[in-house]
């Protein structure tokens, strides 16, 4: 059994039904969401096994204790038909003797509750039912498998409420469906023991990621209200209201654990913020106190007189921190407050340090958004969604491969939205999700996603069983191609960027349904299909994609180019022009070769900025045009673009925003991008060949006298020194083994070896 079970593992599949000897249990009696639930087993051991491998799930969560020290938590989210489980090695927990091995769970998706001011769970989750499951993979521990002989117990101190209720008010309104609001009552104590419930069996399929971070992290210090605390305990007399405002110097995602004794009947409410927010609503400089105030989401924890230990269940995010403190009849300590960092364990191998500091803080902080966004699935925003995304995703990926190299989090991602299928064919916009939210061009997008891992990777698997899928998502487009090669308007959320408040008046249609923009996102993904087709799938389909491309190529031209203005419309009535159109024209090759650097330079003025009368790309849409600029052979002029990036410097982020016009979220990593580009474009380190095979190391230094940088490949990391001074370049740089490639510059090229090269040309 335990060899079929690593072969499933390899393979990604689930393991069967009954290959499951342990019982899923529940507590007995009612459990409906929301609901807190703690398991117990007691075991003893004459000597203290040297491995004891389990497997364990729940649903929705679980938290692993063994002896009382925290061992493991999740499950990976996933979606119902590939439930994870994790496999874990809890004998560094154990001793000889009596141990025990316990279980918090908690499920807070309420069965059929669509109204997400209702709603408890975060939308991200799914849910069959509250449930636990424990298999120890040696048969000579199976009495520690789930089953009846486990305890069980209700937490009734422990409750959720919804996200969406507490911060969706009459005068901040915001969509959050993350992490719910937590109550934790500690005068509510567990006592009621019981032997658990078996409850109903569900497949499995092993989780493919290793377990999230789980590590201390710098509190931060106070900055307004009296007294000492995090830096040390402080005493709140009885009769008592207290505030106390705690700002890091960076943006986190983390479990908030605060410790207090005495103060029997005393409520903490803890809030956090990624800032604070003036009288209008607005957040300006982000680490800004004066009289701003925080609003956010709020845990509240009730004291029982006794030493207890305040943590939710689920981890939260926040630059501010502010405790609340209200006392009754007795005094209450703050004996300490942790913070324990959490996301997914990237190892930090990239570097980007120059002679310019504000390009190596824009290389920082982009890693770190990027970081703060990834944990079992990357996510739009760590603080108000916890979704993942298509459009988002697809960056978040090349950057986690840049910096870090692992692409276990990036191949979940493409195999999570190819088991999702909406609208007859559709992958979803986000998911794993139980929301529907299907966004046709972010389907498309997925195809890019995988394109973007045939140029990066060099594992084909993931895209070869995902290339059937793939064919459903742009057979699903063609009854919308006009006789006249353009793309019409289909029924589900045409997103291509956020741009103002109205999601829905861009892209634009004409009075036929057509638009010149979304047919560009549909020409772009024939092509990127085909050169999957070609490589791995079906050349006789390759053709077929590439025949489709050409004729919505001709249409766009034909329909979409307006002489006098020199520009692409974005729908054929061509009263609306955009920078996004005119980007992608340049990416697919719409445009002429020879047109392609006059029509970018047309449509960009400041930074990013637009020029007079154009729609303007969002921090997030500006991948795009960067992608549009190097295709140009526009790298040169990259530097100038991230001015944008440089302007947002003086207002103090730690991570970057969602967008220019909208304060909502303080951590998206859609606007993180130049940290992979700053490694590919200006450090020049990118792949010149499908899988990596090959590098091309060209860069693009403008007035940079330095530059030390590290970027990942799949061989392993290339480093870079360059020195800029009037005389010329020099270039050091240092290859790994088994990578051929060649150093480029100024239209020469010099062939790279393995260890260190250095070039002066």
């Amino acid at each position: 059994m335990r060899v079929l079970r690593l072969i499933l593992l390899v393979l990604g599949l689930a393991v069967p039904a009954g290959a499951q000897a342990a019982d899923w249990i529940t507590a007995p009696g009612e459990s409906p969401a929301p609901v807190v639930l703690h398991f117990r087993k007691d075991i003893a051991f004459e000597k203290a096994p040297a491995h004891l491998w389990i497997e364990i799930s729940a649903d929705n969560r679980f938290l692993l204790y063994v002896n009382g020290e925290r061992a493991a938590s999740g499950p990976a989210t996933s979606d119902l038909a590939h439930w994870r489980y994790a496999r874990i090695d809890i004998a560094p927990y154990l001793k000889a003797g009596h141990n025990t091995v316990s279980a918090t769970i908690w499920n807070f998706v309420i069965p059929g509750e669509d109204d997400l001011k209702k709603q408890t769970g975060p939308l991200s989750q799914q849910s069959a039912g509250t449930g636990f499951y424990l298999k120890a993979e040696d048969d000579a521990f199976s009495g520690l498998d789930t089953g009846p002989g486990w305890q069980a117990a209700h937490d009734s101190g422990h409750q959720a409420s919804s996200g969406m209720a507490q911060i969706d008010t009459p005068d901040w309104l915001g969509y959050y469906v993350a992490g719910a609001p937590e109550t934790i009552d500690a005068r509510e104590a567990t006592t009621d023991w019981q032997s658990a419930a078996v409850s109903k069996p569900r497949p499995l399929t092993p989780d493919p990621l290793p377990q999230m971070t789980y590590a201390l992290a710098d509190n931060g210090h106070l900055v307004r209200g009296e007294g000492v605390f995090p830096a040390a305990p402080q005493t709140i007399p009885a009769h008592s209201h207290v505030t106390l405002l705690i700002r890091r110097e960076n943006m986190v995602a983390a479990y908030p654990r605060l410790q207090v004794s005495g103060g029997r009947d005393a409520v903490i409410k803890a809030t956090y913020a990624e800032a604070l927010y003036d009288q209008a609503g607005k957040k300006g400089i982000r680490d800004e106190v004066s009289d701003r105030a925080v609003r956010g989401l709020t845990d509240t924890f009730i004291a029982n007189g006794e030493p207890v230990r305040f943590e939710p269940l689920h981890w939260r995010v926040w630059r501010f921190l502010q405790l609340d403190i209200e006392t009754k009849d007795q005094p209450l300590t703050l004996e300490g407050l942790q913070t324990f960092e959490t996301g997914y364990p990237f190892e930090t191998t990239g570097r980007f340090r120059s002679s310019d500091p504000a390009l190596n803080e824009i290389w920082d902080i982009g890693w770190r958004t990027a970081r703060l966004d990834a944990h079992e699935t990357y996510m739009d925003s760590a603080y108000w969604e916890q979704l993942q995304y298509v459009g988002d995703t697809r960056i978040q990926m090349l950057i986690s491969y840049a910096v870090s190299g692992d692409k276990r989090l990036a191949v979940n991602t493409i195999d999570a939205f190819g088991w999702s299928n909406t609208e007859g064919g559709l992958t979803e916009g986000a998911y794993p999700s139980r929301g529907r939210n299907p966004i046709a061009p972010f389907s498309l997008l997925w195809l890019g996603m995988m394109h973007d891992y045939w140029m990066n990777q060099p594992d084909m698997a993931v895209i070869s069983r995902n290339l059937p899928r793939a064919r459903e998502v742009l057979a699903w487009f063609r009854p919308y191609v006009h006789a006249d090669g353009l793309l019409g308007k289909n029924p589900t959320w045409n997103f291509v960027d956020w741009v103002g408040k109205d999601r829905d008046a861009f892209p634009s249609f004409d009075n036929n349904g057509e638009s010149c923009l979304t047919s560009l996102i549909y020409l772009g993904a024939l092509q990127q299909a085909a050169d999957l087709e070609n490589a791995l799938g079906d050349i006789r389909l390759g053709e077929d994609n590439m025949a489709l491309a050409g004729k919505i190529k001709s249409g766009i031209q034909t329909q979409c180019w307006d002489a006098q203005r020199r520009l692409y419309a974005d729908d054929p009535s061509k009263t609306l022009f955009s920078q996004q159109t005119n980007a992608l024209a340049v990416l697919y090759d719409v445009a002429p070769k020879e047109q392609q650097a006059d029509l970018l330079t047309r449509i960009t003025s400041h930074g990013i900025e637009p020029a007079e009368g154009l729609i303007p790309v969002s921090y997030y849409f500006s991948w795009y045009l960067v992608r549009a600029y190097e295709h140009a052979g526009l790298n040169d002029r990259y530097l100038n673009l991230l001015q944008t990036w440089r302007d947002l410097l003086p207002l103090h982020f730690s991570t970057w925003p969602e967008a220019k016009l909208e304060d909502r979220s303080d951590s998206h990593a859609w606007s993180a991008h130049p940290t992979a580009d700053l490694l590919a474009i200006v450090a020049g380190v990118q792949a010149a060949a499908p899988g990596y095979a090959r590098v091309r190391i060209e860069p693009h230094l403008g007035d940079l006298e330095q530059l030390e940088a590290t970027a990942q490949t799949p061989a392993g990391p290339v480093a870079v020194h360059y020195k800029q001074t009037k005389s010329g370049l020099t270039a050091e740089i240092d290859m790994p083994q088994a990578l051929p490639g060649e150093f480029v510059w100024k239209g020469k090229s010099w062939p790279l070896k393995a260890g260190k090269n250095r070039l002066m040309p």
